[in-house]
């Protein structure tokens, strides 16, 4: 009798294994987590939606290669011209924004209405496919971003006479334990500071956004910051400098920002 009970016993167990790993899509999670998911409409582009939200990897170096929902005829990754698929480096929590990497859906079917659900699946290249829901948010109207050569949505902020034209260098090495890369910025007539809400523009100050291959890792409020382990390849990390009011610093005609490419094994 004790037999057969300790059998059923691990019978359970494996059916309920089985029902969490098919919950996934059939991997276990990875230690990736999704937050924060908004579908916005976008002025200007009917039957369309761009997707951002927040991921959270608290295991390896993956990458987002793809993306479903059953309510869009296509659905795709918004990113440079020659990237593929958008990282996820270990330890991070990259961010799909509208100044970045995100995701579109294309050919819906009908006005999305504010607060309603869009279902989706992302597929990630070691985590398998992982599903959430998207919260249809206001309407965005698209700032300036794409004049000055920047990926996304966002607004720009050009130096006016007299004020100070910020620039930047940047410099990448790998960690001491080489498990990940450090980065330092250098900057001239900009200092750091976290943004303060409802003074607007204050001219040569601001914050840092950090890329890789185009999607956005975090807000730089110094001038140091550090980069998990990568999927394996050639990976460009970009620093734009950026207004108190979010707006990316142009300087003659040309956006404050400085790339270096790396390669991971």
């Amino acid at each position: 009798m004790s037999h057969l009970r300790a059998r059923l016993v691990l019978i359970a167990v494996g059916l309920l294994l089985a029902v969490l790993v098919w919950g996934q899509g059939g991997r276990l999670d990875h230690g990736l987590s999704v937050s924060n998911v908004i579908a916005v409409p976008v002025v200007g582009e009917d039957g369309a939606l761009r997707v951002f939200l927040t991921l959270a990897n608290t295991g390896g170096p993956d990458r987002l290669i793809a993306v479903q929902s059953p309510l869009a005829a296509e659905a795709g990754l918004v990113l440079p011209p020659e990237v593929s698929a958008i990282p996820v480096p270990s330890g991070s929590s990259p961010i799909l924004a509208a100044d970045g990497a995100h995701i579109l859906l294309q050919g819906l079917s009908g006005a999305a209405q504010a607060g309603a659900l869009v279902p989706l699946t992302l597929i990630f290249d070691q985590a398998g496919e992982v599903t959430t829901r998207a919260t249809v948010s206001a309407p965005l109207t698209p700032g300036r971003a794409a004049e000055a050569g920047l990926l996304g949505l966002g607004d720009i902020c050009t130096i006016g006479p007299g004020e100070p034209a910020p620039q930047l260098d940047l410099s990448v090495r790998p960690r001491p334990d080489g498990a990940g890369w450090e980065i330092e910025v250098m900057t001239t007539d900009f200092t750091f500071a976290a943004p303060v809400d409802g003074i607007g523009h204050l001219p040569g100050y601001g914050h840092g956004h950090l890329y890789l291959d185009g999607v956005k890792l975090q807000r730089l409020y110094r001038s140091r910051a550090e980069i998990g382990a990568l999927p394996p390849g050639p990976h460009v990390i970009t620093v734009t400098l950026n207004t108190n009011d979010h707006r990316a610093y142009v300087v003659d005609e040309q956006p404050v920002s400085h790339s270096r490419t790396i390669a991971s094994d």
